[in-house]
């Protein structure tokens, strides 16, 4: 389980398959009838007897649809996921100590291991053993309790076995099928940091756009090469760790500000490639917007984007086309560069000019 926090590119991954919203829900609904039963042992013979116990049991399940809530508005930060992760672990063990027969808070045990199956899918390992203590220690504190109380060590034995199989069977396959997914991502079509179309699956995409609009006499076939202004620097002085999260900030800002039928592509460890039509051979307004929405990231990054573009109906749309345009814009993109960074440079269809 010892792995690095995979948040951002999960996330990146869902939404670019079109998922987050289904897991939104599905996290709203699954968080709030968990959150429902403490309320419901209330009336229950082996629920909380004291009224401490059952003022405790109210106020986890106020914050339980709390938490919920939290899924259903808005996509979580990974550190709200985190937060809501820990509390979700603290709220389980508080119900399940509450419970006036060890037994049933026992059971109860078992919210954690569909907990800590959440944490291995968003979350690093230790998130996960954090989960798994706290779960072990709440089991073995209502197992010695049941086993004072009626001496039945074999119904005890049982159901302790039970609760801990699942709680490390269940995190550790979903972590394990997190991995290997993450490893199929390196080869497959997207990128598995940003979710964003790789090299290989890129070109694909551009020829079913191209499909798409045939030659369109009153379309133009964009591109934009993006690269980021002196990323490295980010890297050496906060660590490739916070470099990571800038790229993928950068891969959701370019979607964001993107039509729904760009391609959007990372083709290089900081250099990005869109595709699109205009009805302007000279995309200015679409590369500013890119320009600037990088540039508002909560990192300290700029990019210089070249541009370039030729209407559809001038040539065959083959493989040599694209990739002479986005020559040209590569071109374009240094003489950005050159120009101090943090700028939109335009060069005309097919123009090649020395890249310094």
């Amino acid at each position: 389980m010892k792995q690095t926090d995979q948040y951002d590119w999960v996330t990146a991954y869902l939404k670019g398959r079109g998922l987050q919203v289904v897991w939104q829900r599905a996290t709203f609904a699954f968080t709030a009838s968990q959150a429902a039963l403490p309320l419901l042992m209330l009336w229950s013979p082996t629920g909380p007897h004291t009224a401490i116990a059952r003022a405790g049991s109210v106020v986890v399940s106020v914050l339980g649809f709390a938490g919920a809530t939290l899924w259903l508005v808005h996509w979580p930060t990974r550190r709200q996921s985190i937060l809501f992760s820990l509390g979700a672990t603290a709220a389980i063990a508080a119900m399940c100590l509450a419970l006036s027969n060890p037994y049933t808070g026992l059971m109860g045990c078992t919210m954690f291991a569909m907990l800590g199956g959440f944490i291995a899918y968003f979350h690093a390992g230790h998130y996960v053993l954090a989960n798994f203590t706290v779960a072990t220690v709440c089991a073995v504190t209502l197992a010695y309790r049941f086993i004072l109380a009626t001496g039945d060590a074999a119904l005890i034995g049982a159901g302790l076995i039970t609760v801990m199989a699942l709680n490390i069977g269940v995190p550790f396959g979903i972590q394990s099928v997190v991995h290997t997914l993450r490893t199929d991502l390196r080869t497959s079509d997207r990128d598995s940091l940003t979710g964003l179309r790789n090299r290989r699956s890129f070109y694909d995409a551009v020829h079913e756009l191209l499909t798409l609009h045939g030659r369109a006499s009153d379309k133009y076939l964009v591109i934009a090469v993006i690269d980021l202004d002196d990323f490295k620097k980010v890297n050496d002085t906060q660590g490739h760790a916070v470099g990571d999260q800038a790229l993928v900030a950068v891969g959701t800002a370019l979607e964001e500000n993107c039509s729904p039928s760009a391609v959007i592509g990372r083709v290089g460890g900081e250099e990005f490639v869109i595709v699109d039509t205009d009805t302007s051979p000279n995309p200015r307004r679409m590369a500013e917007r890119l320009r600037q929405a990088i540039a508002a990231v909560p990192f300290p990054i700029t990019a210089s984007i070249g541009t370039s573009g030729v209407a559809l109906d001038s040539s065959e749309a083959d493989t040599q086309l694209i990739d002479d345009l986005i020559s040209t814009s590569d071109a374009a993109m240094y003489e950005a560069k050159r120009a101090g960074g943090n700028q939109v440079c335009h060069y005309p269809a097919l123009v090649r000019r020395a890249a310094g």
